[in-house]
């Protein structure tokens, strides 16, 4: 029962000082970014519905594509492959992108 008790106290010990550390950290980097005068997002934004429409279609005329998760895959957008997936559905919609002998083209 006394195992259990330090055991129990180390682990809890342990996540304290992780927690700890972890909150000490981050006021740092928003204060050096203070302190620097911009407040420019730190992540790039997200390309806009046209530019990825431009995207996916230069990749479909430079490269083979057989399969629409190989062009989601590349072209790695912030908000995911499913965002990517429905603009491309959206595109095939449209008729600007073809799927004919297993291969999508432009």
């Amino acid at each position: 029962m006394l195992m259990h008790l330090l055991s129990f106290a180390a682990g809890a010990g342990i996540v304290y000082v992780w927690l700890t550390l972890r909150r000490t950290t981050a006021p740092q980097q928003g204060a050096e970014r203070a302190l620097s005068g911009t407040l420019a997002p730190i992540r790039p934004s997200a390309p806009t519905d046209e530019e990825l429409e431009a995207r996916i279609i230069e990749y479909l005329s430079s490269n083979v594509v057989y399969h629409i998760n190989d062009l989601c895959q590349s072209l790695e957008h912030p908000k995911g492959a499913r965002y990517v997936r429905s603009h491309f559905h959206k595109l095939m919609e449209q008729g600007k992108i073809r799927y004919r002998d297993m291969v999508y083209t432009v």
